[in-house]
């Protein structure tokens, strides 16, 4: 999960986003993580969430709910975040342990995306 590269508060503030969101929560499946991060560029991260355990999948769930609060300060600049932007960006938080920009702020286009990272509806067995 986490990266090399994260400080100390880095780890306090994951450990804090993967508290539950009080009567909040969001639902997305793991292919949806998967073109999410390919959308802006993550290739790598986008590959490695091919693999994500359901619990993988929860803990960014939970990541994203706070992020999903309009004060929490991301870094996207020069144009309105997206559900989109902050599911890849939760991804990249959970994956490498702190959150960092997006390789790219505009998504690619939908036609250029291979199959394999194509989203997909919230499976309901694995989301509550």
């Amino acid at each position: 999960m986490a990266g090399a590269h994260a400080s100390a508060a880095d780890r306090r503030e994951l450990r804090r986003l993967l508290t539950p969101r009080p009567q909040f929560s969001v639902s997305f499946s793991k292919a949806q993580v998967t073109a999410s991060l390919w959308d802006y560029a993550e290739d790598a991260l986008a590959t490695r969430a091919l693999t994500m355990t359901d619990a993988d999948l929860l803990n960014v769930q939970r990541i994203c709910a706070w992020y999903e609060d309009p004060s929490y300060p991301l870094p996207v600049v020069g144009q309105r975040i997206t559900h989109n932007h902050v599911t890849a960006l939760a991804a990249i938080t959970y994956f490498e342990g702190h959150l960092r920009p997006l390789a790219q702020n505009r998504r690619r286009p939908s036609k250029d995306r291979p199959p394999q990272f194509s989203p997909s509806p919230p499976d309901a067995a694995t989301n509550p």
